[in-house]
């Protein structure tokens, strides 16, 4: 543990910073701050209209965003995330505000904090992995409409505050709908404006900031006579200096708040955890990233650091920022240092614009939020939800209504049970039509062996259907693979840059699909990859049957049956066999080994001939040694050359021949391909 959690305060000697010490340094250092400023430009305004729409003072969300940049920088397990304000969090905190105050929300923000911190030290962060996509994206939607419903004030320049509820801010804006300022509904659906059509030119414009100064400008020269509420009468003056220690008052904590205490520390928990999970993995996929991959455990232990630290200096909780750390990425960031320049960015304009922020119509701060709502999901992820099953559908939209209907929490704890108690039928019901009836007292024989046993043919031919389609599906392989003639591929096969594939292999993704196999790994002679139908693992955003990393090796006659993960660097000994398993970065299966339905730690080594099926077994696995890895990255050299060379001999110019060329995930722009 100790050794762990010295990874864990290892804020520059991670690995984090391998992209930023290659090629031209200075330019790499130039690209980082340029990626810095701009974001910083884009945050201000968006960290205001979070902080206002939280029932907080615009300052707590901009000093917010300084100390949740610098914090999460150093100690996150992200190369490119940015942290700040996110729109996840503002029915939540609002809910706080407006019931119990900020000195309720430090201490519910610490305890979400510790637990954070707590389940990336003990390895815990998979289990946030097991919430199923479509009650994310359920909760994303229902969020989005309470934010946009959140703003409506502000939007239609209601001169009354509208109240949290969502049944009485519907009958608040009937009331006052006739009270509308016509300039208001302009100001926001002009910054609206404003901000798509920046955005459309170029990720290089700071689109909100433009919007808030070209709304400021008018509103405080040709237009300063329409009634327009701005920041300043509605909070008062900025301060420039606002870093204030606000400790926890624990002796307002009495027994009576104890349950919402937990109720809202669990809920701050669960947004910070699957959204800086979320953005982690989206930003590995966006960058195309070759390195050092995000740590989750080591995000979680960063994310509630932050949640300690932002609310302890007088800020809220933060997390992940998917659309900032879009951007980072998009403006060529490699490092955390863009994320670090970004706080000091943030803080210098802060201090020197703060006069200015204070002119700023609200409702051009609606109209901000209203365009972050209305782009928080996106049809492809409705579209993978869709693609799931009916079942999937319904817990998607019946987590977006309970959200809105009632609050973040209430909505997402019970989508979670109504899943687990489908699971469970689903699991108790699989065993009886596998078998099928028996009769007690006599002999008998499962169905489905009873009748193939039957001379006859049977007249009702197989649903061939789902079968074609995983076959005749078409593979992707970089320019660089090589696959032996002798070798059978088969399926939705994706292979990355230099993937050398032997002869006498058999990679069939007809039944489990799709397979992915990291660039520089090898697939050695007898190697056989299958899996089984409708089983996958998650990584990233998508799932797959098989995923093996970069720099696997797969030796001669080892099999791997999916559901299977075999991370970075490891790897698969002679005849082994590794089988619905997660196998982590670095480890060392033996020769002869059988690893099944366990999860492995990165650098881990199984020993020759060893069974490995439960997590007791795993428990007792030794580490891997320098001269496992040395081995591997022997094998991994020596199959890259061999990849070229018979790509060379068989066919001049380097031209895969069994897959089509083309870009696919891990390599390459192209990662929406599927």
């Amino acid at each position: 543990m100790f050794k762990r959690l010295g990874h864990y305060f290892n804020a520059f000697g991670d690995g984090r910073y391998e992209d930023l010490l290659r090629g031209q340094v200075v330019l790499n250092v130039i690209r980082d701050l340029t990626a810095g400023l701009i974001v910083a430009l884009i945050a201000i305004p968006l960290s205001m209209g979070f902080a206002m729409a939280s029932g907080l003072r615009p300052e707590q969300g901009i000093l917010g965003g300084v100390i949740a940049g610098l914090a999460g920088a150093l100690f996150g397990g992200s190369k490119y995330q940015v942290y700040g304000a996110t729109a996840a969090y503002i029915p939540l905190i609002a809910a706080i505000t407006s019931t119990h105050g900020q000195a309720f929300l430090i201490v519910a923000s610490l305890l979400a904090g510790g637990l954070l911190v707590v389940l990336g030290i003990f390895r815990l962060g998979r289990f946030v992995n097991l919430v199923p996509h479509s009650i994310v994206v359920g909760f994303t939607i229902g969020i989005a409409v309470t934010i946009g419903l959140s703003q409506a004030g502000e939007f239609f320049g209601f001169t009354e505050p509208l109240p949290y509820a969502f049944d009485e801010k519907i009958g608040g804006i009937r009331r006052q709908f006739g009270t509308l300022n016509i300039w208001a509904l302009v100001f926001a659906l002009g910054t609206v404006l404003v901000i798509r059509t920046l955005l459309k030119i170029s990720v290089f414009i700071p689109g909100p900031l433009v919007a808030l100064g070209l709304g400021t400008f008018l509103a405080s020269t040709a237009l300063d006579d329409v009634g327009l509420s701005q920041v300043k009468s509605k909070y008062g003056s900025i301060p420039t200096r606002s870093w204030v220690f606000t400790p926890p008052d624990f002796a307002k904590m009495t027994p009576e708040l104890y349950g919402d205490l937990a109720y809202y520390a669990l809920a701050i928990f669960f947004v910070a955890a699957i959204e800086s999970l979320l953005c982690s993995r989206m930003a590995d996929r966006l960058a195309n990233n070759k390195g050092v991959p995000f740590d989750p455990d080591k995000e979680l232990f960063g994310q509630g650091l932050v949640n300690v630290f932002v609310v302890l200096f007088n800020g809220f909780p933060h997390t992940g920022a998917l659309a900032r750390t879009a951007t980072n990425i998009k403006l060529g960031a490699s490092s955390p240092l863009a994320s670090i320049s970004m706080a000091g960015f943030t803080l210098l304009m802060a201090f020197y614009l703060a006069h200015y922020l204070e002119l700023v119509p609200m409702a051009c701060i609606g109209g901000i939020l209203v365009f972050v709502a209305m782009n928080m999901v996106k049809k492809s992820e409705v579209d993978e939800v869709v693609h799931q099953g009916r079942g999937h559908v319904a817990l998607m939209v019946y987590t977006a209504v309970a959200v809105i209907a009632t609050d973040f929490l209430t909505g997402v704890l019970t989508a979670l049970a109504i899943y687990g108690v489908w699971q469970f039928a689903v699991a108790a019901r699989r065993p009886a039509e596998e078998t099928g009836p028996s009769q007690e007292g006599r002999a008998s024989l499962p169905t489905h062996r009873a009748l193939a046993r039957r001379p006859q043919h049977d007249p009702h031919l197989p649903d061939t259907a789902a079968w074609l389609k995983h076959i005749r599906h078409q593979g992707a392989s970089a320019p660089t693979v090589f696959v032996s003639p002798q070798a059978s591929v088969i399926g939705r096969v994706v292979l990355g840059d230099h993937v050398h594939v032997a002869a006498g292999t058999s990679i069939r993704a007809d039944e489990g699909s799709p397979f992915f196999i990291g660039p520089s790994s090898n697939v050695q002679d007898g190697v056989i990859i299958h899996a089984l139908k409708d089983k996958k693992i998650r990584v990233g955003a998508e799932d797959w049957a098989v995923y093996v990393g970069r720099n696997v090796s797969m030796a001669h006659g080892a099999i791997v049956h999916g559901p299977c993960y075999i991370g970075d660097d490891t790897f698969i000994g002679f005849k082994a066999t590794v089988h619905d398993s997660i196998v982590g970065s670095r480890c060392f299966v033996g020769i002869g080994a059988v690893v099944v339905g366990v999860e492995i730690p990165d650098g881990k080594h199984v020993p020759h001939g060893a069974i490995v099926d439960s997590a007791d077994k795993v428990a007792r696995l030794g580490d891997a040694s320098a001269q496992h890895a040395h081995f591997n990255e022997e094998v991994v050299e020596v199959n890259r050359g061999l990849a070229a060379a018979y790509r060379e001999h068989q066919e001049p110019g380097g031209r895969p021949t069994l897959l089509p060329a083309w870009t696919s995930p891990g390599f390459g722009d192209g990662s929406d391909r599927f």
